[in-house]
């Protein structure tokens, strides 16, 4: 039998990826379902929403033990294990003695495995839009296969592990009821949770004679199945939702590699016009897109939600995907509509007690986390200015006029009129602020107050705006061991703290902004800082060291964008050849930039999936900022 690859190879474009890098999973989506895979092929969970618990998983993984909801060490040690759970598939009954992997388009994984015999087993593993359901076809180079399906699956709620947890929501508990229906050669399961009023189904083709029937009951756990496999091919799905079983029943045997033909097609049609193919991070880059385009979660007819990652945290920040919406938007035209329906969510599905928006939602728009977060509040207007500017579509804003200036109303109420300034119940990093006035979120207020002022046909926000960033000058600007600085915090009356963090891109943005020069002394001073060892908490030294959190305390991704951009403001090769030597050795072997990594090792210390700094390194560079000649990046 011809290789596989050697037909995919030849029509698509694919980036051979490094098995001693293969520590992560490998992922899919389309449509708002998504899955991951581990390196021999078996999944080790199949996502999608849900209406009334936001997302839902067919997973391999055990439930997150709920008394451990506020123990940070216990939520790493969980969301860390994610990434190394056995799944369910294909189970080959000899050993694989050379695995091979590809992303063919940067976004459908093909995999290729020499068992002891010599047989070739290949796997391509995708998402039919149409389904949406989640494909899987083998091929076997041998007639006959010693190989069966296996695996312990549960259908449950996503976890929702949060390192400072905002509004805990217990899980339902793991019940599963499993049926079966049989016809030659292929198996249709339904599996039920009561307990979630979810279900999940999958069809395997392929299978050898079956006699396996369905336990009787409901187990309050996981189910355990092993069906054996006649080769010389399997293709088995996925779907989730109530019809999923009669969806995947009527499934014809041959839509399969009719639409993975599709999928490769669509991804290939995405890349024309790519100009970064020569770059040192056009995996990051190219999986930065991807993923976010992975993320985005339709609900209802019109509106869509797009999560900070589908395994981890498959919830919504305003702030995280804001930088996602827009580097969808600079990529590819005819992708407005994403952005569009995401704008949709954010005024008229996710709940605004008071008229803002809290720290972090579910899809289904109800609100997790209510904590006040300035920043937040900021992300959506900007967004909304940024796609009418890039689309034209000002229907846009006569649909959301009412509900920004009531946004507008909640805002300047909270003003403080002893300094100018607005507080925030926490930092962009989701930490309880010592101090109510953060700097980076009254650059990106500055910002806003000035874009969707003239939007609006409001002459007095502009105004505020100035008033702002007189603020700004006035109460942050400090000396730090009699270096001139400006503060991370401050009451308002003469205290400041002194840090950085890698969540907070606005002071990075600054210039490009026009808030002031990239010369401006305090400006540069401050981003001196941030990079040094002076901050305290934020900057962590080491072969990779660079700027982080004290969130997570280590170097983070965002922290090397912020490095990026602030190199290309100033002209320091120095500073931007460190950035780009740490993106690429963060970078995970299918391109993915994870929250944090070893200072050290840059081997990844907390969250192998995050949308954000992938989404925002790619905005960054479709905005001009990692060309060097390039000018009149951002701006008004």
């Amino acid at each position: 039998m011809n290789p596989w690859s050697a037909t995919l190879f030849d029509r698509y474009r694919s980036r051979r990826l490094d098995p001693a890098f293969g520590g992560k999973p490998l992922d899919i989506g389309e449509g708002g379902l998504t899955a991951s895979l581990q390196p021999d092929g078996r999944l080790t969970a199949a996502n999608g929403y849900h209406p009334k618990h936001g997302y839902v998983t067919l997973t391999a993984a055990a439930p997150f033990p709920e008394e451990a909801r506020s123990q940070p060490a216990v939520v790493r040690v969980y969301r860390a294990g994610l990434a190394a759970v056995q799944g369910f598939g294909l189970v080959l009954g000899q050993a694989v003695v050379r695995r091979e992997a590809w992303l063919i388009e940067d976004a459908i994984p093909y995999l290729r495995l020499t068992l002891a015999d010599g047989t070739v087993a290949e796997a391509v593993t995708f998402v039919d839009a149409s389904g949406p359901v989640v494909v899987q076809q083998w091929r076997f180079s041998s007639p006959v296969v010693n190989a069966r399906w296996a695996g312990r699956l549960s259908l449950q709620r996503c976890a929702y592990t949060q390192l400072t947890e905002g509004g805990p929501i217990a899980c339902p508990p793991v019940q599963t009821r499993i049926a079966a229906r049989h016809s030659p050669g292929s198996i249709v399961l339904r599996l039920d949770n009561p307990a979630l009023e979810g279900s999940a189904a999958i069809r395997i083709d392929g299978l050898a004679a079956n006699t396996w029937d369905a336990p009787a009951g409901l187990p309050a756990g996981p189910v355990e199945l092993a069906l054996p496999v006649d080769g010389p091919s399997l293709t088995w799905l996925i779907g989730l939702g109530p019809d999923a079983d009669a969806r995947l029943a009527a499934y014809p045997a041959g839509d399969a590699a009719n639409a993975l033909e599709t999928a490769l097609a669509g991804w290939r049609d995405a890349w024309q016009g790519w100009r970064f193919a020569a770059h040192p991070l056009d995996a990051a880059l190219r999986r930065g897109l991807v993923y976010a385009h992975h993320c985005c979660v339709p609900v209802g007819d019109e509106a869509l939600c797009m999560i900070t990652d589908h395994q981890l945290l498959p919830l919504a920040w305003t702030r995280d995907s804001f930088y996602a919406a827009l580097a969808l938007l600079r990529w590819r035209p005819e992708l407005a509509g994403l952005v569009r329906g995401h704008l949709i969510w954010l005024f008229e599905v996710a709940q605004r007690p008071g008229g803002v928006w809290g720290r972090s939602y579910l899809i289904n728009g109800r609100l997790k986390d209510p904590a006040f977060q300035l920043d937040q509040q900021l992300y959506p207007l900007l967004e909304l200015a940024e796609t009418i500017d890039a689309t034209g579509e000002s229907d846009l804003l006569e649909r959301f006029r009412k509900q920004v200036r009531a946004v507008l109303t909640a805002l300047l109420a909270r003003r403080d009129p002893a300094s100018g300034l607005f507080p925030t119940a926490e930092t962009p990093a989701d930490d309880p602020v010592t101090m109510p006035f953060h700097l980076s979120s009254h650059i990106l207020l500055w910002h806003v107050l000035r874009r969707i002022g003239p939007l609006l046909g409001d002459k007095s926000l502009p105004d505020v705006a100035e008033e702002v960033r007189q603020a700004i000058w006035r109460h942050f600007a400090a000396a730090q061991d009699g270096t001139p600085l400006l503060a991370y915090l401050t009451d308002g009356q003469g205290r400041h703290r002194f840090y950085h963090d890698a969540n907070d891109l606005p002071l990075a943005l600054a210039p490009l902004w026009g808030f002031c020069p990239a010369d401006d002394p305090l400006w540069r001073a401050t981003v001196n800082f941030a990079f040094s060892t002076r901050n305290q908490g934020g900057f962590y030294p080491g072969r990779y060291g660079g700027l982080g959190s004290v969130h997570t305390p280590a170097p983070w991704p965002l922290g090397d964008v912020q490095a990026l951009l602030a190199a290309y403001l100033t002209g320091d090769a120095t500073l931007r050849d460190g950035a780009l030597a740490r993106l690429r050795a963060a970078a995970q072997w299918d391109g993915s930039l994870p929250e944090a990594y070893d200072a050290d090792t840059a081997a990844v210390v907390s969250r192998h999936w995050f949308a954000w700094p992938g989404a925002a390194l790619a905005w960054m560079a479709l905005m001009g900022a990692l060309e060097p000649d390039s000018t009149g990046v951002g701006g008004d």
